[in-house]
């Protein structure tokens, strides 16, 4: 578990579990137009496919540790971040992350971003992790930006950024 204090409160990085089926659908539907202008899947989410999606992603690991968590504030669950498309080979993998509205611009994401790093290099043996963002997504940049990651290229319609290594933490 990773923990953090914000202005907003106490943040916890814990890995997901079903019973925040419910709130986390309740925070996507919330901001469903914001949240589906850079990730579609948010636009025709249900209830059902949030829980399938918990279900099916709870015991995704790397060596035994999740790959997938869940962003709370004061205990309740306001986002999630994750590390998908992982190589074993090439000890690299993809970090994805979304934020309910409401909590978006309080250094979350980031320093979530930021913890979630350190895991990767540090916990799992990663040796590079990017992120692809929409080029509007102005946000999401901010935060790729602010946790050292680089322009790389393109990817479909979206800017690749990567992260330089452990040494950058």
């Amino acid at each position: 578990m990773i923990e953090f204090t914000t202005k907003v409160g106490r943040v916890q990085v814990l890995p997901i579990q079903t019973k925040y089926a419910a709130a986390i659908y309740q925070k996507i539907a919330e901001g469903r137009e914001e949240i589906g202008r850079f990730l579609p899947w948010a636009k025709g989410l249900t209830l059902r496919d949030e829980k399938d999606f918990l279900y099916q992603e709870k015991n995704r690991t790397y060596r035994k540790h999740p790959l997938v968590f869940t962003m709370t504030v004061n205990s309740q669950p306001v986002g999630m971040i994750d590390l998908h498309e992982l190589d074993e080979q090439k000890k690299t993998a993809e970090l994805g992350y979304w934020l309910a509205v409401d909590y978006q611009r309080q250094g979350i994401t980031s320093q979530a971003t930021k913890s979630i790093l350190h895991y990767a290099y540090k916990t799992l043996g990663l040796e590079k992790v990017r992120v692809c963002i929409h080029p509007k997504n102005v946000a999401s940049q901010r935060v790729a930006t602010h946790n050292h990651f680089q322009v790389i290229g393109q990817k479909k319609e979206l800017t690749c950024f990567e992260h330089p290594g452990p040494s950058f933490l």
